[in-house]
């Protein structure tokens, strides 16, 4: 029995300690809260480019 509470005490720790902050990383990209940051990156650089006299 006190085997049983140790081997659930280790994995609740090992829970805690390692998945909760994975997450917290991974929430955000879950919820696709990157997506306009990504978008307005592309759109400046696309903007940004110059512009080829030939393809006028």
């Amino acid at each position: 029995m006190i085997l049983l509470v140790g081997l659930c005490l280790a994995v609740m720790t090992f829970l805690h300690w390692v998945l909760e902050p994975l997450e917290f990383v991974i929430t955000p990209v879950l919820q696709f809260s990157w997506i306009p940051w990504i978008l307005l990156l592309v759109g400046v650089w696309l903007f940004a480019a110059p512009v080829n006299e030939d393809s006028l």
